[in-house]
């Protein structure tokens, strides 16, 4: 009861309120009520494939009422991955936000998959090889990751040379790291510490606790950082919108922007170093 009270955005009680209408109209139970929650009755499990069928025709309505929106302004939600935003998104957030001051952007940091046909979000910059079919989208490039240290760590640990000390900053469970540290440049290396959050990795590699595998739009930028491999792709990364919404004008507004800036983007992503969007 609570968890679907927080999805909807109302009171556990205005939930219960309506169930109890329902049934009242309907004149039979839709729900058995449980300690560890609701499970549906058989004419629950009746109604639900009609509900859902009624659900999906309102908001298939609603994105087309959007979609008609010529207005350069109002609510623009756009989620993406929260290391993307942080390091290669948000000075273009920002400038999208100066070009267009009466879109009221929302930024959700997130690497859950909203769903765009809900309306959780209007657009959403995904890492993925197999982007949904309902959905319309322009790929940025393909995510890349390579391996950087410090100056100092390096000449000190020479992470070449078959008697290094060097270490990898250690991330994901044990299972996780035994594979991508066996499919690194360096797979004899040991690890050292677990930071499963990116900016963690950053300040280790800083502060010289080992060299670190993180992804090239990040290090790339970093002046204290040296690369040490080639860029490895890992996968794509895709600008993604419902089709019902791309003549709206704020979304295509978005889409126009990030697609113009797509050869920086794509630069970035894969390894080759700007400084400066082209």
């Amino acid at each position: 009861m609570r968890a679907a009270a927080k999805a909807l955005k109302v009171s556990h009680t205005t939930i219960s309120r309506r169930i109890d209408a329902l049934e009242t109209d309907f004149d039979t139970r839709l729900f058995d009520r449980r300690s560890d929650g609701f499970d549906l009755t058989p004419a629950g499990v009746a109604l639900l494939p009609v509900a859902q069928a009624m659900e999906s025709n309102l908001l298939r309505v609603e994105r087309r009422v959007r979609g008609a929106d010529k207005e350069l302004a109002g609510p623009l939600v756009v989620t993406l991955p929260d290391m993307f935003a942080r390091y290669l998104m948000a000075p273009l957030l920002f400038e999208f936000m100066e070009e267009h001051p009466m879109i009221e952007l929302e930024v959700n940091e997130s690497w859950t998959i909203f769903d765009l046909s809900r309306r959780e979000a209007d657009v959403a910059i995904r890492f993925t090889d197999a982007p949904p079919d309902h959905l319309i989208g322009r790929e940025l490039g393909t995510f890349s990751h390579a391996v950087y240290g410090t100056p100092a760590y390096i000449e000190t640990n020479e992470p070449f040379d078959g008697s290094t000390k060097a270490r990898w900053i250690g991330w994901g469970d044990g299972a996780h790291r035994k594979r991508w540290v066996a499919a690194s440049p360096f797979p004899e290396l040991a690890t050292i510490g677990r930071f499963d959050d990116l900016p963690l990795q950053v300040e280790a590699m800083r502060a010289g606790l080992g060299i670190g595998l993180i992804p090239c739009f990040v290090g790339d930028t970093i002046p204290e950082f040296e690369r040490l491999s080639s860029p490895t792709p890992r996968s794509g990364v895709w600008l993604l919108s419902h089709a019902d919404l791309r003549s709206t004008a704020r979304v295509s507004a978005f889409r126009k922007f990030i697609i113009e800036r797509r050869d920086y983007l794509k630069a970035r992503v894969e390894g080759t170093v700007f400084t400066q969007p082209q």
